[in-house]
This record gives structure tokens, C-alpha cells and sequence, in this order.
């Protein structure tokens, strides 16, 4: 070959593969440029497929009817055993005969086939058909698979910089994300409020259509779905073993992935159901579980089928492990309240039945005071401090004797002055309790008048707290539809027109009004809780 068609051929090639395509495309462009010299009748090149198969990138000088059988199809056994040896070689070699599956009918010359290299590995051939005699053109073709060799692994370095860089920008925004969940959830203690947040907050992480969080109850050995959003699942629903494949998985500790819900859909007609109504194709769930206790799973959807990824899962399974910690937690917390309260009820009930005519008073005006609370739209954290203060509002008259309490007759005036003190009284009893004391001012002053004239301090207006007020309405309420040893109970109607005629007098201008619309429309007009 002339000395002027190896530099143009040379110059071009240059051109080539600082072009910076892809692997295939630069392939395709170096045979169409080789056949350009005189001495070269044909050119092919051979790449490996992600699966380990050979199949054609490139080829010139073939006739269109062979070219189009060789483009872009895999090599049978025999070809793949034969180009996998030249790769072993890793040498230029001369081959006077290449097997069937890339020969051409037609050929006349010398076969040479050059390892295409890429980080020290074989991942294809560069094959050229010449006419002259192929021992002076080896060093040459080796030069240029060589050069086409240096450029592909260079595109594949940069490849890989590029998604790892891209993989290192998503783990930084989802370690972000991660901390922003950690943030939200690990100081709550609230199951629903958890569950409610990784809901809405998990899809910044992991593109998904649906998001369902459930819960699992040990006593129903089932999951049930607290919160959904997209093609989640319907909120509510209960799920046993016999209605999901990932049931005893999930009870392992282990992550199931379903890329296809169709193998599934036979077997489990709860998922047939779900794939049907939200085009569901592809899921899967990770336990929340601390120290071997299932908590309960997060379940992600996809209308797509194979749509979530080994990083995918991975992500999941960090914040689950997150989410289990603070379930745990506030379960935990969720305990200590239920013993709390149910030795609270026990002392209550004890002080109540020190006279039968209060028996349950407590626990009713704590269910009056909930509920008015709830329609005033307190926080869910004063609407507790409101339950808890009902509960305990009459404990001071725990020094007070069952004598004064139980009198038919009028009271002395000395008799009203013990009644008095025991709002006092439930003070000193709850003052060394320091988990208590935010209740103190809702108990001391739940006798305290809108128009100054109650006790014990005389506070008016304002200055009494409004969960006071609230408390105030409640018990003056019960214990006036309640027997007591000196009169018959009123009735519903004679109560509420003494709250409606005490309002801005005995009790707060806007809540009485409030307390009677409760009562008309929630079913508590005739509310009685029996032990």
C-alpha cells in the first residue's frame, strides 16, 4: 500500500476516534474507512453484547445481501469458539479461511483478525480481507485495531466516570433525603404520623407510582395498610398469609421483589385485584423490623414491569431500617402512655367509687372534654394533656370524707370550704410528678368563673386557661345530669339551658355553644360509661 494511503488513512482515523462516539459507532466508521485503500477488499467488526455473545457492529465492502444478514446478529457456536481464541491469543493473526457464519462467498484474499482490547480484556475483532500479501499489512491493521482499541476503552473510562459520578450525585441526594426523613421521623412518636411522613417522603428516593406503608398486628398475624398514595394499596386493607406472596418473607426480615405481578396474580386474587384497578405490574416490599420484631413493611409500585433496581432496593432497605427504629420507639412510648393511663383510670376509679354517686364521673367528663377539645381543633398533644387532666381533675378530693360527699342535705359553709380545697389538694398530690405538672393549671383552676367570682384563685375571662374552660364545661355538665344524694339528675334539655344561660357568666361566651352542637350531633345527648 502507498505511503500516501496509509497518512490519509491514518488522518481520518484520528478524526475517528477523537470523535468520541460510542464503541459500535466508531467500529462501523473504522471498516467503512479501511476499504477506502486499495489493497483491503473487505472489512467486519465483531463486538461482545452484555451477555457474553458476539454479534456484527460494522462491515463494508459485503455485498448488501450478506451485509444484511450479518448486521447486528449474534455468531453461532462455532464463530464465537473462534474469534473467543483469537481474544485468548490476543495476537494479529492471518486466517485463510474464517468460519461460515462471517465468510463471504465471494472472498478472494487473506483474512488478518485483530483483537479489539478494552482494559486488558478481549471484547471484539476487527477482521480485514486483503489482496495483497497480508504479512505487510499486519503491522498496520494491529496499529489501527490497536488505536481503535485505546479509544473505546477510553470511551468506557469516561463512561464510567460519568455513572459513577451520576451514582455518587444520587447517593448524596438520597443520604440528604435519608437525613431529612431520620430528622422527621426519629424524634416523633407517633405510629400514623411516622408512617403518614415516609409515605409522602420516600418517592423523593425511589421513582415509584404507589407508596403503601402497613403496620403488622401480632394478635391478627396480618398486615393492615395505614397510609397509600398512587397505586398503593387501598387503605385499610388487612393482609394474611394467604393474601400476598412477600407475607412470609417479610416475616423473615428479607426484601421481596416481584419485577412481573402476573406470576403472582394466579395464586394471590388480592393482588389480582390490585394489578387490575391500578395497572400494577411490578413491587416490592421491605420489613420494618429492630431486634427480630416485625413492625410492618413499606410496599413500592410501579405500572411498569422489571422498574426497580439492585440501588432501588438497597435505598429502601436503608430507610426501613430508619422507619423500623422509630416504630419501635414510639411503640415503645405508645406502652409507657397505655400503663400510665391505665393506672391513672385504676387510681380514678378508686376515688370515684368512694361515693356511688360519682362512679364514672371522671371518666365521662373526660370523654365530654376530649371531644370538645377536638371540635375547638386543639393539637392532638393538648387534646391528650386535656384527657389526661379530665382523668385526674377530682383526685384532690381523695382527702376529702365520703360523709361531706355523700350528704343528702345542704352543705355548711364549712362542708363548701372542704369541697373547695380540692382542687388544692389535686395539686400537692400531682406537683412532685414532673411529667405532670403541665396539667396542674388545667386541674387548679377547672372552678374557676368567666365573671371572676370562682376559685381558687378568682380568675376571669382570658386569664383562665382555655383548657380549664373546656374541663369546666364538661364536669359542671355531667354533674348535672347525674343523680346526686340531694337531687334527681337533670334533663337534657334543663342542662343545656343552664350552660347556654351561664355562658360568659360562670363559663366561656363561645364554648357552651360549641358543647351543646357536640352534643346534638356526635350522640353523646344520652352518653353514660359504665365500668
Amino acid at each position: 500500500m502507498p505511503d500516501k494511503d496509509f497518512s490519509d488513512i491514518l488522518c481520518s482515523l484520528s478524526s475517528i476516534l477523537y470523535s468520541f462516539k460510542d464503541a459500535e459507532s466508531m467500529c462501523s466508521d473504522v471498516v467503512n474507512l479501511l476499504v477506502s485503500a486499495p489493497t483491503i477488499r473487505r472489512s467486519l467488526a465483531i463486538m461482545k453484547g452484555w451477555r457474553g455473545e458476539f454479534h456484527t457492529v460494522g462491515y463494508s465492502g459485503i455485498s448488501r445481501g450478506r451485509g444484511l444478514e450479518l448486521k447486528n446478529v449474534r455468531c453461532d457456536k462455532v464463530t464465537n469458539e473462534f474469534i473467543t481464541q483469537v481474544l485468548n491469543d490476543k495476537e494479529t493473526v492471518v486466517v485463510d479461511n474464517l468460519p461460515p457464519g462471517i465468510s463471504s462467498p465471494d472472498s478472494k484474499g487473506k483474512n488478518l483478525m485483530c483483537p479489539i482490547m478494552c482494559k486488558g480484556k478481549g471484547v471484539g475483532v476487527l477482521i480485514v480481507e486483503v489482496m495483497d500479501d497480508p504479512v505487510s499489512l499486519v503491522k498496520f491493521i494491529d496499529a489501527v485495531a490497536r488505536y481503535l482499541s485505546l479509544a473505546i476503552e477510553n470511551h468506557t473510562i469516561h463512561n464510567d466516570w460519568l455513572e459513577n459520578r451520576i451514582e455518587l450525585v444520587q447517593e448524596i441526594e438520597t443520604l440528604q433525603l435519608m437525613y431529612e426523613i431520620g430528622k422527621e421521623i426519629l424524634f416523633n412518636l407517633r405510629t400514623e404520623e411516622i408512617v403518614e411522613t415516609v409515605a409522602l417522603m420516600i418517592r423523593r428516593i425511589i421513582p415509584c407510582d404507589g407508596v403503601t406503608m402497613a403496620l403488622f398486628y401480632e394478635e391478627k398475624t396480618a398486615f393492615k395498610v395505614i397510609a397509600s398514595i398512587g397505586t398503593g394499596l387501598e387503605n385499610g386493607l388487612e393482609l394474611v398469609e394467604a393474601d400476598v406472596p412477600f407475607y412470609r418473607i417479610a416475616m423473615r426480615g428479607k426484601t421481596f421483589y416481584q419485577h412481573d405481578i402476573t406470576l403472582d396474580i394466579k395464586n394471590f386474587s388480592k393482588l389480582a385485584e390490585w394489578a387490575e384497578e391500578k395497572n400494577v405490574y411490578s413491587y416490592f416490599c421491605v420489613p420494618l423490623m429492630v431486634q427480630d420484631r416485625l413492625f410492618g413493611a413499606i410496599i413500592l409500585s410501579s405500572v411498569r414491569s422489571a422498574w426497580f433496581s439492585a440501588t432501588h432496593l438497597a435505598a429502601a432497605e436503608k430507610v426501613a431500617t430508619q422507619v423500623g427504629i422509630a416504630l419501635s420507639n414510639a411503640k415503645l412510648i405508645e406502652d409507657l402512655d397505655e400503663i400510665f393511663i391505665g393506672t391513672v383510670t385504676s387510681l380514678v376509679k378508686a376515688i370515684d367509687a368512694k361515693s356511688n354517686w360519682t362512679r364514672g364521673h371522671s371518666l365521662r367528663v373526660a370523654e365530654y372534654a376530649v371531644r370538645l377539645a377536638q371540635k375547638a381543633g386543639f393539637s392532638r398533644q393538648k387534646i391528650e394533656r386535656i384527657r389526661i387532666a379530665a382523668i385526674l381533675h377530682d383526685i384532690g378530693k381523695i382527702g376529702i370524707y365520703e360523709a361531706i360527699l355523700d350528704k343528702p342535705g345542704k352543705l355548711t359553709q364549712e362542708e363548701i370550704s372542704q369541697i373547695r380545697k380540692h382542687t388544692s389538694h389535686g395539686v400537692d398530690i400531682l406537683l412532685p410528678l414532673n411529667a405532670l405538672r403541665d396539667i396542674i393549671p388545667i386541674i387548679k383552676h377547672h372552678h374557676e368563673r368567666y365573671d371572676g367570682e370562682g376559685y381558687p384563685d378568682g380568675l376571669a375571662g382570658e386569664d383562665i386557661p382555655l383548657e380549664a374552660r373546656i374541663l369546666a364545661i364538661a364536669d359542671v355538665y355531667d354533674a348535672m345530669r347525674s343523680d346526686r344524694p340531694y337531687r334527681k339528675g337533670l334533663t337534657f334539655d334543663k342542662a343545656v339551658q343552664e350552660l347556654e344561660g351561664g355562658a360568659g357568666k360562670q363559663f366561656d361566651p363561645v364554648l357552651p355553644g360549641r358543647f351543646v352542637e357536640l352534643l346534638q350531633q356526635s350522640g353523646l345527648k344520652d352518653f353514660e360509661l359504665r365500668d
